[in-house]
């Protein structure tokens, strides 16, 4: 599913002007599908979760394929074909019911809470993003000054980590930050530098709970930059 994604990434970013951070590389989750939104008012790719049918839809001709059991890089060739694009050099495999059922149930709770702790912000601040290459969903929040950013995200898990977490990351980081004591997580300071929450951690908590969580740990985030 997520080389799928990523292919699906890289043809958005073909037919998008470079927009702020990536956001021409970025797709979202929206009414139980994982969608480039609509691209220069013609195109949407998407992929419906409950069906396993990835959508190509241009100019209101659609193009099917069952990402389940169809050959999914030739028929996407073909589509790319079509409509002078470059295809992708990813291998895609085959997406099984069980799977989009997985990444389903995660996504849901992963944007909602991720939502839920953007409709607290002010400033500066970004849609909530799926991104290919990290699976992870984020939003990220600027101070408008020397590209100052905090990215609060959610990950699926990755090589490092197989258990999904919860990210806070500062940049510039600076290290006196660390000083501060947290009401939920760890700094961490290897590989990359913020704030990891474990999904064990968060276990007992609401959504509402957690984006409260959010909110404190981004209270503490900020002062990064003082």
């Amino acid at each position: 599913l997520q080389n799928v994604c990523m292919a699906i990434g890289e043809l958005k970013s073909q037919q998008t002007e470079v927009l702020p951070h990536n956001g021409n590389q970025s797709l979202y989750f929206e009414n139980d599908e994982i969608t480039t939104g609509l691209v220069n008012n013609k195109t949407e790719i998407k992929i419906h979760l409950l069906t396993g049918q990835l959508l190509y839809f241009h100019n209101e001709v659609g193009h099917f394929i069952d990402l389940t059991k169809d050959n999914i890089y030739e028929k996407l060739s073909n589509i790319t074909k079509k409509y002078n694009l470059i295809m992708p050099e990813i291998k895609l495999d085959n997406v099984s019911h069980g799977e989009l059922s997985e990444f389903y149930s995660y996504a849901i709770k992963a944007k909602r809470t991720i939502e839920l702790f953007r409709m607290t912000l002010d400033g500066n601040f970004t849609l909530v993003h799926l991104w290919p290459h990290h699976f992870d969903f984020s939003v990220e929040w600027f101070t408008g000054k020397r590209d100052e950013q905090i990215g609060t995200g959610i990950s699926p898990g990755d090589e490092q980590y197989k258990d999904p977490y919860l990210y806070m990351n500062p940049y510039p980081f600076n290290p006196k930050v660390t000083q501060y004591n947290l009401p939920i997580g760890k700094w961490h300071t290897s590989s990359w530098k913020g704030i990891k929450v474990d999904r064990d951690d968060l276990g007992n908590y609401s959504q509402t709970e957690v984006s409260d969580l959010l909110s404190q740990l981004f209270l503490i985030t900020k002062k990064n930059f003082e």
